[in-house]
């Protein structure tokens, strides 16, 4: 069984915003958002890095990683189905992708998803690499809290 991230072509924006589409009811179900108009967004953003997480062909969740300035990223949106939740799908993404940009990390965690706060407290924990885990509070309104770390092995940290 093959597991990998893939890059998410502006040509996939459809499919992005049908994914967007689930993740947003379940986060957020009130939040006014066009997920056609969010994917078109996200992929045509020059500081955006999206992701496909797959399972061998099967696409199975996202991943919106957001550059920030100095060399820092957001971990602005991620989502593993709901039929693959549990399975260690998403701890192995979580691990590709900082083990793919080592450097200073954030997150807001959604208050619409209480499995999330557990998700990624157990998690961040367990990934390698992980220093300087810290709760903080969150970025928006929709949100509970966040995090803030460093992966280890960084080039000029």
């Amino acid at each position: 069984m093959s597991f990998r991230l893939t890059l998410i072509l502006p040509r996939e924006r459809a499919r992005l915003a049908a994914a967007l589409t689930r993740y947003y009811s379940e986060i957020a179900p009130d939040l006014r958002i066009d997920p056609s108009e969010r994917a078109g967004q996200m992929l045509h953003r020059k500081d955006v890095t999206a992701f496909w997480i797959r399972q061998d062909e099967d696409r199975i969740g996202f991943a919106i990683v957001l550059n920030l300035p100095e060399d820092r990223r957001e971990l602005s949106e991620f989502y593993i189905c709901d039929t693959k939740r549990r399975l260690g799908y998403g701890h192995a993404a979580a691990s590709l992708i900082f083990a793919e940009f080592p450097g200073y990390w954030r997150m807001g965690i959604s208050a619409g998803s209480p499995n999330a706060v557990a998700f990624w407290g157990t998690c961040l924990s367990a990934i390698k690499g992980v220093e300087q885990l810290r709760d903080g509070a969150p970025f928006t309104e929709h949100q509970i809290k966040s995090y803030s770390f460093h992966i280890a092995g960084a080039q000029n940290d």
